[in-house]
Parts: structure tokens; C-alpha cells; sequence
């Protein structure tokens, strides 16, 4: 027979209840914390990357365009339809579909959530480019206007989503591209009546903007996009993201 008598079973630890609920709890506040940082982070990193490969599609079709036709300034842009000049010399050169649709049953936000409600592209009918990775390029229907120096320009709206999918705030999913003979194809940075006037960084934060355009809270977020290029298509910590 087994003789046990010289061993002696000690008791097993555990946690209490207590213990465990306060464990708990500390990893419930220590996630409320961090999960949405590390949320809003990937979403920053996502969007600032999908506007880099968008603006690479874009610039891509207007050099390929370019070297097929002639350059941007010689493009037939004089009083003719954006959706026209679009279909003619940038359409061809990326791989998308189109259609029409009145731009002005769709809400777009400034980055505060004030309903933007003045840009001529978002008012009436609009040609929608949907291109392989779902991104939509909106351009308006209507003539395209010249600058002070004769040249014409295309100006083009970047919806990352597509825009039937929130948020359709400037600077959180909608952007512009800019094509003009003067500067190439840029994330727009011009203002109304201005031409082409570079802007420093803390302009295109703070403006001035004689159409308020400028990234910030206060203004309508239409310069978001240049200044994502400018930083190196990252979004940094002043940018109004919320």
C-alpha cells in the first residue's frame, strides 16, 4: 500500500472575484483609450495612401495622354464641356466607367459638417468616372472657364468612396486635383480669381482665401488635399480630421 502520510497538500491560488473584475476593468479603460487612436490612425494612413495611388492614376493618363496628343496646353479646352475634354483626353487612359447624374441631390460637408452648398461642380449634372479600386473622379458639366493668361484648366473631384458612401466631407474623403499648363497636374491649391499662386503651408491652413478654402475647421476644406502632398501624403497632427 501507498503511504501518504508524509505529504502535505497545500491550498491552490487564484484570483478572486475582485480581482478579476478590477483586471478587467483596467483593460476595458486602457482599450477605450488606445482603440480609437489606433482606428483613427489607420484611417488616416488609408486615406492619405488611396489619394496617393489616385493622384499617381491621374497623373499617369495626363502624361500617357500627352504623349499621344500634345501637351496639356495644347489640349482643345476653349468653351468646351469638362465632361467633353475629360471623355476626350483623360478618360481613354485609365481604366473606368462613366455616367451622368445630377450632382446636386448629393450632400457634401466642409470639414466642421457645415453642408457645403456653393461649389458649381456639387449644384448640377456631373460626369462620374469610376475607376477599378472604386474611387470616383466627379467633374462637372459645364464650360470649362479660362484664367487671367489664356490658359484653361480641369478640375476634377475626388471621391475616395465614392459618393453614395459617407461621409462626403472635403478633407476626409473628397479632394481636388487640379490640371492646368502652368503647374501640371497638382492637389488643387488655387483660389477663385487668383491664377497660379503658390501657397506655404501655413496658407494653405490658415488662407488667406477669397473663397474661404483653406484646411481647417473654419474653412471649407477644399486646399486639404494640397497640403496632404505637401507633407509627404501623411496627415499630421494639425490637420482637421474629427
Amino acid at each position: 500500500k501507498l503511504n501518504l502520510s508524509g505529504f502535505q497538500l497545500s491550498p491552490k491560488k487564484a484570483f478572486t472575484l475582485a480581482e478579476v473584475l478590477i483586471t478587467l476593468g483596467i483593460i476595458g479603460i486602457v482599450a477605450a483609450m488606445t482603440i480609437p487612436n489606433l482606428i483613427s490612425h489607420y484611417q488616416k494612413e488609408s486615406t492619405a495612401t488611396q489619394l496617393k495611388k489616385t493622384f499617381a492614376t491621374v497623373s499617369l493618363a495626363v502624361r500617357t495622354s500627352e504623349s499621344e496628343n500634345e501637351e496639356v496646353a495644347g489640349w482643345d479646352m476653349s468653351n468646351k464641356n469638362t465632361i467633353e475634354v475629360f471623355d476626350k483626353y483623360l478618360a481613354p487612359y485609365m481604366k473606368c466607367s462613366k455616367k451622368l447624374i445630377n450632382a446636386g441631390e448629393i450632400k457634401y460637408f466642409s470639414p466642421n459638417g457645415k453642408q457645403e452648398k456653393g461649389l458649381a461642380i456639387i449644384r448640377g449634372g456631373a460626369g462620374v468616372y469610376t475607376l477599378l479600386s472604386g474611387v470616383q473622379l466627379i467633374v462637372n458639366n459645364g464650360v470649362i472657364v479660362g484664367n487671367n493668361n489664356g490658359y484653361y484648366s480641369i478640375g476634377i473631384m475626388v471621391d475616395l468612396n465614392g459618393y453614395n458612401t459617407k461621409p462626403n466631407k472635403f478633407g476626409r474623403d473628397a479632394f481636388f486635383i487640379s490640371i492646368a499648363p502652368e503647374e501640371g497636374v497638382k492637389m488643387s491649391y488655387r483660389d477663385d480669381g487668383e491664377g497660379i499662386v503658390q501657397k506655404t503651408r501655413k496658407q494653405l491652413i490658415d488662407g488667406p482665401s477669397n473663397e474661404n478654402y483653406q484646411c481647417n475647421y473654419s474653412g471649407r476644406g477644399i486646399w486639404c488635399g494640397a497640403l496632404i502632398q505637401r507633407d509627404g501624403w501623411k496627415i499630421s497632427d494639425d490637420y482637421p480630421w474629427k
